[in-house]
């Protein structure tokens, strides 16, 4: 083969294989974009008046792929996704590492102070 056909060859496939990374990573996007909704749904059903923004962040920094994947699907659930979405969101929420970034996320806005003392 040519050189200058196996190069040609060789530009081809890495353009094909950029176009696979940037399909995957505007499908994780979106699947965070969904996931993030049903979040906030359930979040906002089951504990109204607060501001889930700081959980719903740490919520969906640590889930795992899969997780992502089945709440992204109650996304679009309608009435039922927030609470199909609960008992994931929960245990999600449950970890260690999402605890902490809770508590990180409260303390930072000062939504941990009580009587003007942090707690």
């Amino acid at each position: 083969m040519p050189v200058s056909r196996t190069k040609s060859l060789l530009a081809i496939a890495t353009l094909a294989l950029s176009g696979c990374v940037a399909g995957e990573s505007m499908m994780q996007e979106t699947t965070r974009s969904l996931a993030r909704t049903a979040v906030n749904g359930a979040a906002n059903h089951y504990l109204p008046g607060v501001n889930v923004s700081p959980y719903t962040d740490c919520v969906i920094n640590n889930a795992q792929t899969g997780e992502l994947m089945q709440l992204a699907q109650y996304a679009s659930a309608g009435a039922n996704g927030a609470t199909q979405a609960w008992p994931v969101v929960r245990t999600i929420a449950s970890r260690p590492e999402a605890t902490q970034c809770l508590i990180q996320s409260l303390s930072a806005t000062d939504l941990l102070k009580v009587g003007g003392a942090s707690l």
